[in-house]
């Protein structure tokens, strides 16, 4: 099972994302860019996932797709 990260949630911290989306299709998120308004952390999502989970620990929540 595949847990995908939530857009909305900090990888740093887990608090609150500001999120700019960059890319989306028929009005979902493919790619966003995203700052945490509590610790600052700035960080790349795409597609379900944050570029920082490369090299760090994550620390957002996370969800599963499952039917």
């Amino acid at each position: 099972m595949i847990e995908y990260h939530v857009l909305e949630s900090c990888n740093r911290c887990g608090e609150t994302n500001d999120v700019e989306l960059v890319d989306t299709v028929n009005g979902h998120a493919c790619e966003a860019k995203t700052k945490c308004l509590t610790c600052g952390f700035e960080d790349y999502w795409s597609y379900g996932f944050f570029e920082s989970s490369q090299e760090r620990e994550s620390n957002c929540e996370k969800y599963t797709n499952t039917k």
